[in-house]
């Protein structure tokens, strides 16, 4: 009589790292419609003990792994039974961590966490039907989906269960679950990290961008051929719902707490020693150290856009100061964080966005040698080559860059003094953009190139030469991609016609 297999039991625990508070906090942070009840962590139960992915895959017994970090299911359901034995799942573990699919230093809060690690363990390493139920796996996307999303996004990336010791993967392939002892330690929120991954607008729409009334002497040249090039505007970073959580962390005194504190309404009038005042206490803490760069770049992106309510006392010499602060630290490789650096062309970009006067308007007539090499550096951050390029962090750098190559696009078709010749800086965006679209997959990204392309193509002055020479390098042939995103493919439709119409 043949022996049955033995099978075990196999459970998921699923916990609520927000303690109750997801609810409130998701409905003040990402609207009503994307409310969320919990933010979970998930974990495997089989054979007397709690599997889990944060650095690394790691296990322990559950009553242990509770009571060292002060949290408890609030759920526990069962997923089935596996024929799998303890060495054949923990041997699956192992190559797991080995490969890089759940290693030490593969967790991305949205793309790869412990609950896609229970999905995987369970339907791969186990061998079950049931995994991890689907609202879970679809929470990121959600809250990527929401306005607020990408603000929010760094405190969700540190509310993980983590641990600073050796994972239990590092045991020579004893297969021992406690091979090396960790020690454990619940997660904390570091303040200086809450806006560290913050890209408030990198999901503008191209097609319904926050308006602004753009300072022209030259009419925009509009075309019933290129009606989707025709109604883009600038895209303006003007979200202020982080401003008070800025005030919060950077402390300042109570005079200047007020100041700041007006950058969350829009309506509020200025003065222009207000804004001076201002541009010049940001640039003071940008100075002081890397601990708070992110807030006051996330307070300065808004400064940029404020003016005097009295207009006849215009002075742009901080603001001035302010983006060549800002630019100079791009330059210099200063800014090593890839978010902060997605932050500081939020600053540089809605500065050229804007309906402020800039020193770097001189380029449209002269070359800038600041702006050139600003230029190619959002180029260089804009660059889908990169190794890395597909990561989250990468993808809202270039979506950065990128926004700030089209306002600069703008900026040199409204001032009207470059003439028929194209400049350096108007070369590099151009030439920049085409080479980037052949390999660029994020739509966002895409979207933006075409419309830095469509916008200089499209110029009354120096349109015809740009064409010129678009068809001289032979780079028409960047045709529409085959299932290419729909508005993407109406951009890059235009831009076809505008350099197939020889009277552009």
């Amino acid at each position: 009589m043949s022996q049955l297999p033995t099978t075990h039991d196999v459970h998921l625990a699923i916990y609520d790292l927000s303690m109750g508070m997801a609810r409130g906090l998701s409905a003040q942070f990402l609207g009503p419609q994307h409310t969320v009840e919990i933010i979970p962590h998930t974990a495997i139960i089989a054979y007397g003990k709690e599997y889990y992915f944060g650095q690394g895959i790691e296990w322990c017994s559950p009553s242990e792994f509770r009571a060292t970090r002060g949290i408890h299911p609030i759920d526990v359901q069962l997923l089935g039974r596996t024929a799998k034995s303890e060495r054949q799942f923990e041997d699956w573990c192992r190559e797991q961590a080995a490969n890089g699919n759940f290693g030490m230093q593969s967790y991305d809060f949205f793309h790869r966490n412990c609950n896609n690690f229970s999905e995987e363990a369970a339907r791969r390493g186990l061998r079950l039907e049931k995994g991890v139920p689907r609202w879970i796996l679809e929470l990121p996307q959600k809250f990527l989906n929401s306005p607020m999303g990408m603000v929010v996004r760094p405190v969700l990336e540190q509310m993980q269960i983590s641990n600073t010791a050796p994972t239990n993967l590092t045991g020579g392939g004893t297969g021992s679950a406690r091979a090396t002892q960790p020690s454990y330690a619940p997660s904390t929120i570091s303040t200086s990290a809450v806006a560290a991954d913050a890209n408030p607008w990198a999901n503008i729409s191209a097609a319904t961008p926050t308006p602004a009334t753009q300072p022209s002497s030259v009419a925009k040249q509009a075309s019933p051929a290129t009606p989707q090039l025709d109604k883009q505007t600038a895209l303006l970073s003007t979200d202020t719902g982080v401003v008070k959580v800025c005030i919060d962390r950077l402390k300042p005194e109570q005079k200047q707490s007020g100041l700041l504190s007006k950058l969350a309404d829009t309506e509020t009038s200025w003065t222009q020693q207000d804004i001076d005042s201002v541009h010049r206490y940001l640039r003071s803490v940008v100075n002081k150290g890397a601990e708070h760069v992110s807030f006051a770049f996330m307070l300065l992106r808004l400064a940029v856009l404020r003016q005097p309510t009295c207009s006849d006392m215009i002075s742009i010499e901080e603001q001035s100061q302010s983006t060549s602060h800002v630019a100079n630290l791009l330059l210099g490789g200063k800014l090593n964080s890839l978010a902060t650096r997605s932050m500081a062309w939020c600053v540089l970009s809605n500065a050229m966005g804007s309906t402020q006067p800039l020193d770097w308007d001189s380029f449209a007539g002269k070359e800038s040698c600041e702006l050139t090499q600003v230029i190619d550096q959002a180029l260089s951050d804009s660059d889908p080559a990169e190794d890395g390029a597909s990561l989250p962090s990468h993808v809202l750098l270039r979506q950065s860059a990128a926004a700030f190559l089209y306002n600069s696009a703008r900026r040199v078709t409204d001032t009207g003094n470059e003439g028929t010749d194209l400049s350096e800086c108007t070369m590099s965006i151009l030439l920049g953009c085409f080479e980037h679209l052949h390999e660029e997959s994020d739509v966002t990204t895409r979207k933006r190139h075409y419309m830095a392309i469509g916008e200089l193509l499209k110029s009354r002055e120096f349109g015809e030469t740009a064409v010129g020479l678009v068809k001289d390098l032979g780079l028409m042939d960047e045709g529409i991609r085959q299932g290419e995103d729909e508005e993407v493919a109406e951009l890059a439709k235009e831009v076809m016609i505008l350099l197939h119409n020889d009277s552009t």
